[in-house]
């Protein structure tokens, strides 16, 4: 039996290659006879840089640049990337420079969290020689529709008075010109590739601000403030690329590279998948596990267990999905998934549930009731 292990991580609990590792040692355990291939996986948000570690060759080189926090309050933030010499390309993700995860929860502030600090990190790889830039978007603190990321580069967002605003999501609302002037002549010319894990569009009902901003920390009032600083940033940036599908990705950054910069929005996972070759080892195998931390609604819009669904379905391979919990409200049986398995034995409390030893020997626990 070939078994294909592709789990995206347990956020804040189990990085993906420790899911998929101890996932692997179940499996065989019940099965030792079975051929288990673990694939390297994220969808652009936290851990996507891991993933490409695994995935690239030997002469990719780690970055490290020391960069501001998304809030302004909080310490400066060491990012993380890659740098592949030959094919002057960089690979990161926002979410090292401009995660909620840096955040306490406590001190989650959508209105005033920049990019600022990836715009940063875009630039010094800009400066290293990179002519390409592979940005993974997901996992981020920010709602400011990419203000920061290219006021790093050298936009400056001026108000009705030509005065420039900070970068951040009150000043959404204030932007009256996009002066790009003074953007490096290095972002000019360089190539973007902007990974995502949702198709959400840069305003409305699933936009940047109504459907994400809550979980940054906006309060009701606020997510009516930023939504209506989104309708007018998109009228700068151009009503085509703000209903884009993926505009919306962390807090509009997409909308934002996509207008200025020329940038190529494309779905993190089966990008990913694709280059771990994934497609061909389908050929030859009998079952897929798959999995995230939570399955609800948004996991079918493009997250890791939806591309590795999609992928497995057109070689008629079932998928197995192991998660820390599922929304019952969506019909994942219904999408394809030959099982869903919830690993968080009933009762147990969430802050045990995440501590990373429970949530592997969960996993491990949860191998058992595949059914192979």
């Amino acid at each position: 039996m070939d078994i294909l292990i592709a789990i995206d991580k347990f956020k804040g609990c189990a990085t993906s290659r420790q899911l998929g590792d101890v996932v692997k040692q179940a499996v065989v355990e019940r099965e030792p006879s079975a051929s288990v291939k673990i694939f390297p996986i994220a969808d652009g948000g936290d851990g996507t840089v891991q993933a490409f570690k695994q995935l690239l060759h030997d002469g990719v080189r780690e970055q490290t640049v020391i960069v501001h926090a998304p809030l302004s309050s909080l310490p400066d933030v060491e990012a993380r990337y890659l740098y592949d010499p030959q094919a002057l390309t960089a690979y990161m993700d926002l979410a090292t420079a401009s995660g909620l995860a840096l955040v306490p929860a406590g001190l989650r502030d959508a209105m005033r969290a920049s990019t600022l600090g990836t715009g940063m990190m875009i630039a010094h790889a800009l400066q290293q020689g990179a002519r390409h830039i592979v940005l993974g978007l997901g996992g981020s603190a920010t709602t400011d529709a990419g203000m920061g990321v290219l006021s790093a580069l050298g936009v400056r967002f001026l108000d009705c008075d030509n005065r420039i605003l900070k970068p951040c999501g009150e000043s959404l609302a204030r932007v009256n010109v996009i002066d790009t002037g003074g953007l490096s002549s290095q972002a000019r010319e360089a190539e973007f590739t902007l990974l995502t894990d949702v198709v959400s569009p840069l305003t409305g009902r699933t936009g940047a601000a109504r459907m994400f901003s809550p979980q940054k920390g906006a309060t009701p009032r606020q997510v009516e403030q930023l939504e209506k600083g989104m309708v007018n940033i998109a009228g700068l940036y151009g009503h085509e690329v703000s209903s884009t599908p993926g505009a919306g990705a962390a807090g509009g950054v997409a909308a934002a590279m996509i207008a200025v910069l020329g940038a190529k929005v494309k779905p993190g996972a089966q990008e990913l998948l694709k280059m771990a070759g994934f497609d061909d080892a389908l050929a030859q195998a009998h079952l897929v596990i798959t999995g995230e931390g939570r399955l609800d609604a948004q996991t079918l819009q493009g997250k890791v267990p939806a591309a590795v669904l999609r992928a497995a379905m057109m070689h008629d391979v079932p998928v197995v999905a192991v998660c820390g919990s599922c929304d019952d409200s969506v019909d994942f049986l219904g999408a394809g998934f030959a099982q869903v398995i919830p690993v968080t034995p009933a009762g147990m409390p969430l802050e045990q549930a995440m501590l990373t030893t429970v949530a592997l020997s969960n996993v491990r626990k949860a191998v058992a009731r595949i059914v192979f």
